[in-house]
């Protein structure tokens, strides 16, 4: 994660969120309370409520450092290669990247949403537009090129299948605490590309 400046006024503020991130990554939202990430980030509950009003506000707080750190490896990682089948295999290298970072812990925006049974819940609505996000990134810059070769019914389904086999990847990885899950869709998602230009029946 980036940090923020060392000002007497973001240092609080970060230590939160850092502090938050670790609790509900390890521990989940609901069991996590305030007076524990309080305590565990060594600011006083008046500074807390000074820049998070609810738990809720720091858990958006959360996700939206989370997404800027993740979105802006995801877009360098797959930028850096020529081809579609290699900006999808960048895509998944991040995943065995974060299994050996962060455990089978799986997606933390899932984890979160999951945690809502609210289908308004202003966490769940933030959840579902950061996936969106990531598959249009997909849709726009991994599979930019395929586009005008195909349908547009075509290149939506394409993308959408690619889109819903990696991030399922990083969900069933967690199920089994294994890694194959991964492996498989990367297979799956290169097959589908070629099956898509016809170079495999």
């Amino acid at each position: 994660m980036k940090t923020m400046g060392s000002s007497p006024v973001s240092r609080p503020r970060e230590r939160i969120i850092e502090t938050a991130s670790r609790l509900f990554f390890r521990q989940g939202y609901c069991s996590t309370g305030i007076n524990q990430i309080i305590n565990e980030s060594g600011v006083a509950k008046a500074s807390f409520y000074a820049h998070f009003p609810s738990k809720e506000d720091l858990a958006i707080a959360w996700l939206r450092q989370r997404e800027e750190s993740w979105m802006q490896q995801f877009k360098e990682r797959i930028d850096q290669h020529q081809s579609a089948a290699k900006r999808i295999a960048a895509m998944y290298t991040m995943w065995y990247d974060q299994i050996r970072e962060e455990g089978y812990r799986g997606c933390g925006f899932v984890n979160m949403a999951g945690e809502f049974s609210n289908e308004e819940s202003p966490i769940r609505a933030f959840v579902r537009d950061h996936k969106d996000r990531v598959r249009k990134i997909i849709a726009n810059r991994v599979l930019n090129e395929y586009r005008a070769e195909m349908k547009p019914d075509d290149f939506n389904e394409l993308a959408d299948a690619i889109y819903s086999l990696f991030d399922g990847s990083i969900i069933q990885a967690q199920n089994f605490m294994q890694d194959w899950p991964v492996e498989a869709a990367l297979k799956a998602s290169i097959k589908l590309l070629a099956h898509s230009r016809g170079e495999i029946e």
